[in-house]
């Protein structure tokens, strides 16, 4: 039965594009699918099939957020975005209700309309989940990894749905072509990593100097890194949920430099399970990550655990997984 489903995000790349691949998904499935978002995201939100309804934000108009916004208390300009969002998100509705909401973890006006339009809804996990079992209502939550990446996994309740990574290329995809007779490794950094700037151009000539062909990429950037990924033998990251997933799905091992907590715990997790390392900001140097990505590329114990991963994230289900538990949700229609 066709139904009315939307889809909600604060507009932060790291937030938004996750959902794109279960929007298609459900748009395939013949449900008319609108997303709530920033204008910026409307091109891409269009490309889906999916109806963006957007709002004027608060946040980086390019959906990355820069240094100095990362150095502010960062649930305060969540909170803000999202009590400038929520009235206009109402007018922009309207009368046109939808029957079910799917919302980002950190996108509270969302739950809000839910209970404003006694609307059930699912929750949208990009990356770990941070909420004890039983801290609010069960709601049925689609986390976007493999259930082993997940920091204390034991501790998250039954109604997580772990379907690892769901990618949206874009209906054309994106071409990049490896150079011949050298190993390419994806530096992707960010700019004012811990505060130096030459940080990534510093690591970038360090593997260079290794015969490595290093390929740089920064926040929003136009370079298309998964593409690049498809032929890339290193991923050196910072440990954005969504290049450390993608990276996984191509089989490729990483070499993670964290700046936050989600990115420590991501990092860990990948140490961990033996598919990278981690350099921690005191070890940080060009000579550190090429011992590292040479000792990863040579490691027949890195390839099997990699494999792994591999394996584990195809059987998670991905979009079409998370399009089943939304579709079981509307079926069931509680709401919460």
């Amino acid at each position: 039965m066709r139904s009315h489903i939307a889809l909600m995000s604060v507009p932060l790349h790291a937030h938004v594009s996750p959902m794109l691949g279960v929007a298609a998904e459900l748009v395939d499935r013949g449900h008319r699918v609108t997303f709530a978002s920033s204008g910026g995201f409307g091109a891409l939100i269009a490309e889906t099939g999916a109806t963006a309804v957007t709002y004027r934000s608060t946040l980086p108009a390019d959906g990355v957020p820069g240094a100095g916004w990362l150095a502010a208390p960062v649930a305060q300009e969540i909170g803000r975005e999202c009590d400038a969002a929520f009235p206009q998100v109402v007018a922009a509705y309207g009368a046109d209700r939808p029957d079910l909401i799917v919302h980002d973890t950190v996108t509270a006006f969302a739950p809000r309309l839910a209970g404003l339009w006694n609307v059930p809804r699912v929750r949208f996990s990009p990356t770990h989940v941070y909420l004890p079992a039983g801290e609010e209502p069960a709601v049925p939550t689609v986390v976007a990894m493999p259930r082993s990446l997940q920091a204390d996994v034991d501790h998250v309740g039954p109604e997580h749905l772990f379907v690892g990574p769901v990618p949206w290329r874009g209906r054309a995809g994106e071409d990049w072509h490896a150079p011949a007779g050298r190993p390419v490794a994806l530096v992707s950094l960010g700019s004012g990593h811990h505060g130096r700037d030459d940080v990534p151009i510093r690591c970038a000539e360090g593997l260079a100097a290794a015969g490595w062909h290093v390929v740089t990429a920064s926040g929003g950037s136009d370079l298309p890194a998964a593409a690049v990924l498809e032929h890339a033998s290193i991923l050196v990251t910072a440990g954005g949920a969504g290049e450390v997933l993608d990276a996984l799905a191509y089989g490729v091992p990483l070499v993670v430099v964290p700046q936050d907590v989600e990115q420590f715990l991501t990092a860990a997790r990948v140490q961990a399970l033996g598919v990278g390392r981690m350099i921690t900001p005191e070890r940080l140097s060009p000579a550190a990550i090429r011992a590292a990505a040479g000792e990863l590329t040579s490691d027949p114990a890195t390839r099997t655990a990699l494999d792994t991963m591999r394996a584990e994230i195809l059987l998670s289900g991905g979009a079409p997984a998370a399009a089943d538990l939304i579709e079981k949700q509307l079926a069931h229609g509680d709401v919460a």
